[in-house]
């Protein structure tokens, strides 16, 4: 059995799998990385199908975004996973803190190696009595839809949260059922 490195098999050095997904239809695997060591590194898609020596990387994420939560379709050629726009200030103190934002949700086809659509916040459409909202995770996609965990607010300062169906026809986010409890 032939052993490789994860740099000889496209992932950058600094990068340990958190994930490997399958997608039958695109005979393709899936890999998402986090970072091997206690340093941040944004978390990272890689794919290739099952006849190719390397990985490739899925899209072109900023230096400060994550590939997080990825979700194969299961049959057609796609994934769908959430970006996370990363940041890191300094407080007063000087200690550093870390936080991030929703940045988009984005559909990838394995077979052509190609985005073929994003929802960010200046083209998702929320409900008309929500005035705030994004996508915190995506649960399930399939032929019937794309399913995701959504933060909603009505007056911008409380947050609920639902599993919400994103119609990626027309971006629109319709929430399915309150989450009492917040599953994050």
């Amino acid at each position: 059995m032939l052993h490789k490195s994860f740099e000889e098999m496209g992932i950058p050095t600094g990068y340990g799998s958190k994930q490997l997904l399958f997608s039958p239809a695109a005979n393709a695997l899936v890999i998402q990385t986090q970072s091997a060591h206690k340093n941040w590194r944004p978390e990272r898609l890689y794919f290739r199908h099952t006849d190719w020596d390397k990985y490739r990387p899925i899209g072109q994420p900023g230096d400060l975004h994550s590939q997080e939560y990825p979700f194969v379709h299961p049959s057609k050629p796609l994934v769908a996973y959430n970006t996370m726009e990363h940041r890191f200030f300094i407080d007063a103190g000087g200690e550093e803190f870390h936080g991030g934002d929703w940045d988009s949700l984005n559909i990838f086809n394995l077979e052509v190696g190609e985005q073929i659509d994003s929802v960010s916040r200046q083209n998702l459409r929320l409900p008309s009595d929500i005035v705030r909202g994004w996508i915190v995770r995506l649960v399930a996609f399939c032929d019937s839809g794309l399913y995701v965990t959504a933060g909603l607010s009505k007056d911008g300062s409380r947050i609920d949260y639902f599993v919400a169906e994103l119609d990626l026809a027309k971006h629109v986010l319709e929430p399915i059922a309150l989450l009492p409890a917040t599953f994050m």
